[in-house]
């Protein structure tokens, strides 16, 4: 196996409940709760429930993990985006994003909504991803609703 295949990042289905769905959550906490002083809530973690999870993988590990919650017959909330800090600028968030996306398509949804921190909301624009309404606070820090048409 070449040095290449070594390093390839796989995006996988991590069931609630599984270990990849553990790991997930593990990796959340790491990236979007900690560094605020916060911990993922008994809410947040029984609305996983509702979501279908997806992460990537390198060498086993989990290095990035989506959610997806369906609001209604045509939109979904992607939710939750986390990349380890150690693996940024590898390009995993945008294939988390590419996977998710096709998901969502393939089940017959056509517009992805999502809260992106202010200051991450440059990495949606670039996938298409528009802005709208005034900044708000979720979790403490300064969000900004986005959205895409799919369809």
């Amino acid at each position: 196996m070449s040095a290449d295949e070594q390093d390839l990042i796989r995006i996988v289905e991590a069931p609630y409940g599984s270990d990849l769905y553990r790991q997930s959550v593990l990796l959340r906490e790491e990236v979007l709760r900690i560094p605020l002083g916060l911990t993922l809530s008994e809410e947040e973690l029984k609305d996983d429930v509702q979501r279908r999870h997806f992460c990537a993988l390198s060498h086993g590990a989990v290095v990035g993990s989506v959610s997806l919650r369906p609001l209604d017959a045509k939109t979904v909330q992607l939710r939750q985006m986390a990349v380890a800090e150690d693996r940024r600028r590898e390009k995993i968030g945008a294939e988390l994003l590419k996977r998710a996306e096709a998901f969502v398509r393939k089940e017959g949804f056509r517009r992805m909504v999502l809260n992106a921190r202010l200051g991450a909301e440059g990495f949606y624009a670039r996938f298409g991803y528009v802005a709208s309404g005034d900044p708000f606070d979720e979790k403490t820090i300064p969000h900004i609703r986005m959205s895409k048409d799919l369809a």
